[in-house]
């Protein structure tokens, strides 16, 4: 069984984490050594990885002709293996040379160690590579603050006198490592030695019998396609790195492009691979919703490799060869050499070949999807969970026109799926049972849409996954908008039904209280509407804030406005109609609402004709009209009311002054103005008790007491006498 292993993944979520975004490569350094300890330390790869002598026989360190290689192999050197297979020389205890080439494809893709340990080696070099210009760079510019990478990776302690020179060469010569470790994992991911071949050679161990015995035998790669182009890719920019430093502008311009053109397939077969529906993967226990986000993810990351690392470099490299005097004309037709036009290897034709899919996927896998429009977008429905729901709508809204069709009501058109403003209209009252099941099933599609939203929350923003939740967000805003739709449409039936009803006799005071009360839900729901998410641009759609959108400012938002303005108008009106019923006798609260009503419906009038596209725009405004000329009886006949039915006791004390805006007559004869005037009470502001205080002191209580004291004292005087008591 192949692995696939996202080498590109691991080591973006390893530099993100270590240093890499703060630019201290010699931390990231660091951290590779660790891990590399922690890798080879496995239980189940140590025989092959540790470089220790108790494991000088496994097959990682079997060559021919043993003692003519000489020193150290891949994975991090060692001693010489010259002197390290010497029986009874000084070395015995001397750390084994390792050449991973030597393991059979059985070894290889039992565990993943084998891979991610020359892929951190090749990592821990090239950040070594990067720390030492970063050091350099921060001497040259007057700097020399932070870690010494020069000391670290050069060694001994002389390091900051190099010259720039020797500063370039060590650079260099980390750079030619991690290209050696690079080109070992490239390597690895398409080796076909079987345990059978090694064996040819020399006696297998136990493990190595165990796996023949079991018949793990294989000639297949250790690991997938993906992981080998992926392996491709990172040999290929890592050569491009070392070119590049060393001015070999046409071997980076080649490696570059190679590297260019593998990360653009790999996110072309991401991006198809999602839209699939996903593919099982080897190891990860099954395909579906975890694979679908991780190819969203891979598409995001290799085309953003692709666009912002290495075209930038390629570009540079372009420019240094048009610099040295060649022609842009022969740039052009080296680059198009050094591509990977030609399938001179088996992995190019792999290449070609599932780059030819993705191009036929493109085309025939677009007009197969299922597509809705709403708020001037073409979203296509790529989940399989999300069509069933979708065509289980349709099924219901059949069922639905069905019974209300059958009940006498109006059918409605509901095959359309494009979504306008405005209430619009729909079936019939009646069906209640099939007007539920529909409710239900958009209830559905919402909650399958939110489920998706909830597990791309997860991943990294970029372009594929801010266009799958700008998908999502608009089938969302979609499915809420047709369950409000539908909603608001039979309640505006049942207020037709109850108006059309008692259009004779009249609407009693329970009726226009029904009507209020159903104009209430409408105005709820028209808010709701006013609020959906979606609409705009991919582009212009922000994926961190796709719970919590503000409105686009768009026709259908208009709309929606405009249909909120319209409610408001009708709940007005009704509400007054409610006051100046003879059973409640509020006139004046009748006459502002209505007031109120009026001015609303004017301003809906002007919005609606505003809305060119509104679905039912003509009729709306005939209803607007019919409704401001009853409007104008109703405020008549309330002034009428509120003359005759005035209460006479609430203005006999009024004077005629007073009353100049009544239109009432006095029964008994009034003055023209009271004199003095009558005190009007009002509330003083806090500004008055503080301008007051500043003229108000504290009272003189040693005066008053002397005062109050001569009273009492002269009251006591005067009490004297015969007739004193009547003097009190």
């Amino acid at each position: 069984m192949t692995m696939r292993i996202y080498l590109h993944s691991e080591l973006s979520t390893a530099q993100a984490s270590h240093g890499i975004s703060q630019d201290d490569y010699a931390q990231y350094a660091a951290y590779c050594t660790r891990r590399l300890s922690r890798l080879r330390h496995g239980k189940a790869v140590k025989k092959e990885l540790l470089h220790c002598r108790m494991y000088k026989n496994a097959l990682s360190t079997r060559r021919v002709q043993l003692h003519e290689d000489g020193g150290a192999g891949g994975g991090g050197g060692g001693a010489s293996t010259t002197t390290a297979a010497k029986e009874g020389s000084k070395a015995r205890h001397a750390y084994r040379a390792i050449d991973m080439t030597n393991l059979p494809t059985e070894i290889l893709e039992s565990h993943v160690n084998y891979f991610l340990e020359p892929l951190y080696c090749a990592e821990r070099c090239w950040a070594a590579s990067m720390a030492i210009k970063a050091e350099d760079d921060g001497r040259g510019g007057g700097g020399g603050g932070g870690s010494n990478a020069l000391g670290n990776f050069g060694g001994g302690n002389s390091k900051k006198d190099w010259s720039p020179g020797k500063i370039r060469a060590q650079s260099i010569k980390r750079l030619r490592k991690a290209v050696k470790f690079a080109s070992l994992l490239e390597t690895l991911t398409t080796t076909t030695k079987t345990i059978a071949e090694e064996q040819g050679n020399d006696e297998m161990n136990g493990h190595d019998t165990e796996l023949l015995n079991t018949g793990a035998v294989s000639s297949k790669p250790p690991v997938d396609e993906h992981t080998q182009l992926e392996a491709r890719a990172y040999a290929a920019w890592m050569r491009g790195n070392l070119a590049l430093e060393q001015n070999q502008w046409q071997e980076a311009c080649n490696e570059y492009r190679t590297a260019l053109t593998l990360c653009e397939t790999l996110a072309a077969a991401s991006d198809t691979n999602s839209a699939a529906g996903g593919t099982r993967i080897d190891g990860e226990g099954g395909a579906g919703d975890n694979n679908n986000l991780r190819q969203l993810e891979l598409f995001d990351f290799f085309t953003t490799r692709a666009q912002n690392v290495i075209a930038p470099l390629l570009r540079y490299s372009h420019y240094e060869l048009q610099e040295k005097g060649m022609s842009p004309q022969e740039t052009m037709s080296f680059l198009q050499s050094s591509s990977l036009t030609t399938a001179d290897t088996p992995l190019q034709s792999k290449l070609l070949s599932l780059k030819a899919r993705t191009l036929h996927n493109e085309v025939t896998g677009a007009s197969s999807m299922t597509q809705i429009v709403f708020r001037d977008n073409t979203i296509a429905v790529e989940s399989k969970e999300l069509k069933i729901a979708l065509v289980k709508i349709e099924g219901l809204k059949n069922d639905w026109e069905k019974a209300t069709a059958g009940k006498g009501g109006k059918s409605n058109d509901t095959n359309t799926t494009k979504a306008r403003g405005g209430s619009g209209s729909s079936g019939g009252v009646g069906g209640d049972a099939e007007f539920m099941a529909l409710l239900n099933g958009y209830d559905d599609a919402i909650s399958l849409a939110n489920q998706e939203l909830k597990q791309l929350a997860t991943l990294k923003s970029g372009p594929a996954v801010n266009a799958k939740k700008f998908q999502l967000v608009n089938i969302v805003g979609y499915c809420k908008y047709q369950k409000l739709k539908l909603v608001m449409s039979r309640n505006e039936d049942l207020i037709s039904d109850i108006v059309r009803k008692n259009k004779k006799k009249g609407l009693t005071l329970k009726h226009l209280e029904e009507v209020a009360h159903l104009y209430d839900a409408l105005l709820q729901d028209a808010r709701a509407v006013s609020l959906l998410p979606g609409g705009g641009t991919p582009e212009e759609f922000d994926g961190d804030s796709s719970t919590n959108l503000a409105p686009v400012e768009d026709e259908f938002l208009l709309e929606a406005n405009a249909n909120v303005l319209r409610l408001r108008s009708l709940r007005c009106y009704y509400l007054a109609r409610m006051h100046a019923s003879p059973l409640v006798h509020k006139y004046t609260e009748a006459l502002a609402l209505l007031g109120q009503a009026g001015n609303l419906a004017k301003e809906a009038c002007e919005e609606i004709g505003a809305c060119d596209k509104m679905e039912g725009g003509d009729k709306l405004l005939e209803q607007l009209e019919g409704v401001l000329e009853e409007m104008r009886g109703e405020k008549c006949r309330v002034i009428a009311d509120l003359w005759l039915k005035r209460d006479e006791s609430s203005i006999s004390e009024k004077c005629l002054l007073d009353r100049l805006f009544d239109y009432d007559i006095p029964s008994n004869s009034m003055p023209l103005a009271h004199v003095p005037p009558k005190l009007i009470p009002m509330a003083c502001k806090p500004s008055f008790f503080d301008v007051a205080w500043n003229y108000v002191s504290v009272y003189p209580v040693d005066e008053l007491e002397r005062a109050l004291k001569g009273q009492e004292d002269g009251a006591t005087t005067k009490q004297s006498g015969f007739l004193g008591w009547f003097r009190r």
